[in-house]
């Protein structure tokens, strides 16, 4: 038996009540027990598709079910509370996220973990920060406090890394339009600051291979280094890295 922590969000219906419900239907799982669960945030929408405002929890499961079992069950809930999939980062009545199995770091094609987002989206940690605030990110290897306290430093830095610099300088204009209370600065302005950027936003090397690219990356600050060049909109994922950092 080990503890699996997971995230709640809804935005549609009563969603306090199909949070409950849902708490209830995993309590009734066989291999799994609900041994604690946060209280639930109102939280701002991230991505201009989410819909209204937000309720987020966060609960800490303790189970026997191998990871993927876990997943199946969090989407049986999920559909049994009337979940759908029309729009990708769309309004939904109920989203289970597994965001730490254990310490596992697993990755595949169904379930990536720790949750590749929790590490830097406050309407995760706020909630989780309630019940899960000593225990360490096998990756990052902070604790939630930690990477918490991170985001409540003013003022927020995003930085971004990589990519041309005309592309950078655009960018760079149309977030401080957008955020005024966020510092956006270039990787290399950034190396001059006595803090280390709360993101560093990674937009691609110009090495000729692909693993030295990635090894380009991997000299980025662990803590707070992000790879956006996989996203098929890219800015678009910097505006929502930006909102989640600001909760």
């Amino acid at each position: 038996m080990l503890d699996c922590y997971i995230a709640l969000g809804g935005n549609l219906g009563e969603v306090a009540a199909t949070f409950d419900l849902a708490l209830n239907q995993l309590e009734c799982a066989p291999g799994v027990q609900v041994a604690l669960c946060s209280r639930v945030h109102s939280t701002a929408p991230v991505g201009n598709a989410a819909g209204p405002t937000f309720m987020n929890a966060a609960a800490r499961l303790v189970t026997g079910l191998p990871p993927l079992a876990v997943l199946d069950l969090l989407q049986a809930v999920e559909a049994n509370c009337g979940r759908t999939r029309d729009t990708h980062w769309g309004p939904r009545t109920l989203d289970l996220d597994v965001l730490f199995y254990g310490r596992e770091i697993l990755e595949s094609a169904r379930l990536v973990v720790p949750h590749p987002a929790c590490w830097y989206r406050r309407f995760v940690l706020d909630p989780l920060v309630e019940i899960a605030a000593d225990f360490r990110h096998p990756v990052k290897q902070l604790t939630v406090g930690e990477l918490h306290a991170r985001l409540l430093e003013r003022p927020l830095h995003v930085s971004l890394a990589g990519g041309s610099a005309e592309l950078r300088r655009q960018w760079i204009e149309s977030l401080e339009r957008e955020f005024g209370d966020v510092l956006f600065s270039t990787w290399e302005a950034a190396q001059a600051l006595p803090r280390e950027p709360t993101l560093v936003a990674w937009l691609g090397g110009t090495a000729v291979t692909p693993r030295d690219a990635h090894n380009q990356f991997l000299q980025l600050p662990p803590v707070s280094r992000v790879d956006a060049t996989g996203a098929a909109a890219p800015f678009e994922f910097l505006r929502q890295l930006t909102q989640s950092i600001r909760g």
